[in-house]
């Protein structure tokens, strides 16, 4: 159950509001991207440049299934995707309720997402599924494909059939 605290001061009103963007940022935009919205620089740089995906990798065609309600999808495309999805609506929805009574709402996930145990936990549980895909990707030949045609790849196999040449 919520309670709330102290009075909002305008810096920690200003705070909200950047805050509140940067919550509905990944939810206005899965909902934008499933309507047709391309924004051509978006890409996994790390998979682009070096031929491994990143940790985020699918996580944007996650959010995207998710919003348009295919779960299974969206757990396909990335396991956290629901996870973060949630975390951004909840997160949203708190910043509101503070905004519009100007207080501070205590809630019980407060003092969890403060806590560096925590981060540090859910960034070992991050990679852990990361170190996962990898190892499936690497098993399927995939992982070789992705590097292959990467900016890297194409660098080191130039190099090698010039110097065979």
């Amino acid at each position: 159950m919520e309670k709330y605290s102290e009075i909002l001061s305008n810096k920690e009103r200003s705070q909200r509001y950047i805050y509140l963007a940067i919550a509905l940022i990944p939810i206005i935009g899965s909902y934008l991207f499933n309507l047709g919205l391309k924004i051509p620089f978006l890409g996994c740089p790390l998979l682009r440049y070096v031929g491994i995906p990143c940790p985020g990798w699918g996580l944007t065609r996650s959010l995207m299934a998710f919003a348009r309600g295919d779960f299974s999808q969206a757990i396909t495309y990335h396991l956290f995707g629901p996870v973060f999805f949630a975390v951004f609506l909840v997160a949203g929805l708190h910043l509101i309720l503070e905004l519009i009574n100007n207080r501070k709402i205590l809630a019980f996930y407060i003092p969890l997402i403060q806590n560096n145990q925590f981060h540090i936990f859910c960034f070992l549980v991050l990679f852990g599924y990361h170190g996962t895909r990898l190892q499936e990707l690497w098993k399927s030949g995939e992982l070789y494909n992705f590097f292959i045609h990467s900016t890297l790849g194409n660098w080191l196999f130039g190099l090698i059939s010039y110097s065979y040449f």
